[in-house]
């Protein structure tokens, strides 16, 4: 048996977006690998007929796709040799019966969505760029102009709202996404929403007379990007547009779901700040009254944190009046449907459910994280469907996560313990222990690599979910208690961890996390020098300085601190790690990207400078071309670099 390789992510396959065909007789499904010669990742199509699983494309490019019919696969790709630069978006088709894909549908803007109608017409999402808002019709001259005013000013910004960036892509223009009908008879689009209004979580009607979507103002400096949805309707036939759920300050809407015979909304009443888990309503289509349906105190999908996963897919799926969706429960992700007001179990098991699709008889084909395996395919029985990642983890040591439970304050906190390779008991091994990001994620029992790599190099690998963790309701309610009740859950684990495993070595005990992980990194090294090592990723540093600058909003910092920089500064400065930082006196490598406007690198700089000024041994790497999501979708390259950065930094500092 051998250890997990640095590398070892590079031979796995990542699976996203399943969607059985029309009548449930095939499934088509995403499948992305790393390709290191590129440093990029290619992506292919794949089909699942009679019970076998076969490659559809091999461009490297197709990722997301939609059934045309029960034998055609639709999937927008750019397969012309031209190096023109363009604003159309392509279309191809490919039968599942074999052939090769074939050009089906160009429009001549970025199109985020097509949806298909059954008279063969299409609802189309695609981009506005303010003052070139006719581009949809195909005008190449108008075009033309748009792209050569962007290379003119590709020197300068030019910010008129707020936020102006968004994560990894850089200044938005004041750019949105607008609703439009395609006729196929005309070969032309037509739109449905006003100027200036943005849209996002569309969704068409069974019968297809209605499109239902939710709408932003984007005329305005500021639009309401976190102030929950506001749902609208748009009757295809006579073009009619009517409001039909709103947001409040009470009563936040997540998401909506059209069932035969009501809506369901996922929506929340704020009771823990903005972050505030979901609850079911109906929603009358008739009459537009809303009423709770069923209590639930969480959010649809999965905060079970993992660095296999590549691409998403859909996390709730409607049949009838069914809801069918994906819920992080503890430290599990499983599959549970809400039928009749009633919460029940469809698909459970120690891990998560990614993505999935089910059919009206109940037969489920999921993408899950389960048995410490990278993901494969799944049916409701959680057996296994597909060996995608077999034989990459064929004869190499994985550890078994070993539970360890313990209370504090009135609470437990569920942990972990890997257990290094080629354990010996009585033997001293160093120790790491990796906080999650979020804070409203959670750890659980599933395949990690960073920290599988971690054990097989001979480190105990710790980990748990604080409070502020997801999947028990309220327990993710840290605002304004930021490294108080937290830190002291995770000193806690530190200290149970090593009364339970005396071969854990205290003084070679290290630390690291990223985001909410890097600001308690961050935090824990201005209050304690416990740890030999620390290493801070993707860090938040200092509350005051991060109001107004993430893409997240000014919203986030004064929500989850109770507190902004007019009123209450002092609460924003105590909370902040780099009012501690001339205390410091642990080593720290602070990891951060160029690109990320989540947590932007100015929050890295603050706290290398502050260490370096007082004294404190620090290193900074800084990643071009990478934002807040280097350690998951990350260039593989540049995930081999900071996984090795932070492996040698402890190696460097261990006492050997």
């Amino acid at each position: 048996m051998k250890p997990i390789s640095l590398d070892e992510f590079t031979r796995l396959k990542f699976i996203s977006n399943i969607e059985f065909s029309p009548e449930y007789s095939a499934a088509c499904f995403c499948v992305t690998a790393a390709d290191v010669k590129s440093n990029s990742y290619r992506r292919n199509l794949y089909i699942r007929k009679n019970g076998t699983v076969r490659q559809l494309t091999s461009g490297g490019k197709e990722g997301a796709f939609f059934w045309l019919d029960s034998d055609t696969v639709v999937f927008p790709a750019d397969r012309d040799a031209s190096k023109e630069p363009s604003l159309a978006s392509k279309f191809y088709k490919i039968s599942i019966s074999g052939g090769e894909a074939v050009p089906f549908l160009t429009l001549p803007v970025p199109t985020e969505k097509l949806i298909p109608l059954s008279n063969g017409d299409f609802i189309a999402v695609c981009s506005v760029f303010p003052g070139y808002e006719e581009l949809y019709k195909g005008d190449e001259k108008l075009a033309k102009k748009y792209l050569a005013a962007q290379k003119d000013g590709e020197d300068y910004e030019i910010v008129t709202q707020y936020p102006w960036w968004w994560n990894g892509g850089t200044f938005h223009h004041n750019s949105y996404s607008a609703l439009y009908y395609y006729s196929s008879a005309k070969k032309a689009l037509s739109q449905l929403t006003p100027k200036g209004m943005s849209v996002s979580d569309v969704k068409v009607d069974k019968a297809g007379e209605k499109v239902y979507y939710s709408m932003l103002d984007m005329t305005v400096p500021s639009p309401k990007y976190f102030a929950g949805e506001t749902v609208y309707c748009t009757e295809l036939s006579s073009g009619e547009t009517k409001t039909v759920a709103s947001s409040n300050e009470a009563f936040m809407i997540g998401t909506y779901f059209l069932c035969d015979s009501k809506m369901i909304l996922a929506a929340s009443d704020l009771h823990c700040g903005i972050c505030s888990p979901s609850d079911f309503y109906t929603l009358d289509y008739s009459t537009g009254n809303i009423s709770l349906y069923a209590r639930i105190n969480k959010d649809i999908g999965s905060t079970v944190g993992s660095d296999v996963r590549y691409g998403g897919g859909e996390c709730a799926r409607v049949i009838g009046d069914t809801l069918y969706f994906t819920c992080t429960s503890y430290d599990n992700c499983n599959l549970l449907k809400l039928e009749n007001g009633e919460i029940n179990t469809v698909m459970a098991g120690k891990g998560s459910v990614d993505c999935f699709d089910i059919t009206p008889d109940g037969h489920v084909l999921a993408c899950a994280l389960y048995g410490m395996r990278p993901q494969e395919l799944y049916n409701e029985n959680c057996r296994c469907l597909s060996s995608f990642n077999t034989r990459a983890c064929a004869g190499k040591y994985i550890a078994e996560p070993e539970i360890l439970n313990f209370e504090r304050a009135g609470q437990e906190i569920h942990g972990f313990v890997l257990k290094p390779f080629g354990f010996e008991k009585g033997k001293k091994y160093p120790v790491i222990i990796d906080i999650h990001g979020g804070p409203r994620t959670v750890y659980g029992p599933v395949y990690y690599h960073e920290m599988q790599y971690w054990a097989g190099l001979g480190y105990f690998v710790i980990f748990c979910n604080p409070t502020g963790s997801d999947g028990r309701g309220d327990f993710m309610d840290i605002c304004g208690k930021y490294g108080t009740v937290d830190y002291d859950d995770l000193m806690a684990f530190c200290d149970t961890a090593l009364e339970a495993y005396p071969e854990m070595d205290k003084a070679n005990f290290f630390e690291t996390g990223g985001s909410y992980g890097g600001f308690m990194t961050n935090w824990i090294i201005g209050h304690t020098d416990r740890f030999r090592a620390c290493a801070s990723q993707r860090s938040i540093s200092n509350w005051t300085s991060f109001c107004g600058v993430s893409d997240i909003g000014y919203d986030f910092g004064e929500d989850q601190n109770a507190a902004d920089i007019w009123t209450n500064h002092d609460k924003l400065w105590w909370h902040s790690p780099l009012k501690y930082a001339d205390r410091v006196k642990t080593p720290t490598l602070f990891i951060h990207s160029f690109e990320d406007y989540r947590c932007p690198i100015d929050q890295g700089y603050q706290m290398y400078s502050a260490l370096v000024r007082n004294g404190a041994e620090a290193r900074l790497v800084c990643f071009k071309g990478e934002n807040h999501e280097l350690s998951r979708s990350g260039k593989p390259k540049h995930r081999l670099k900071r996984l090795s950065e932070i492996t040698e930094w402890f190696e460097t500092h261990r006492d050997k």
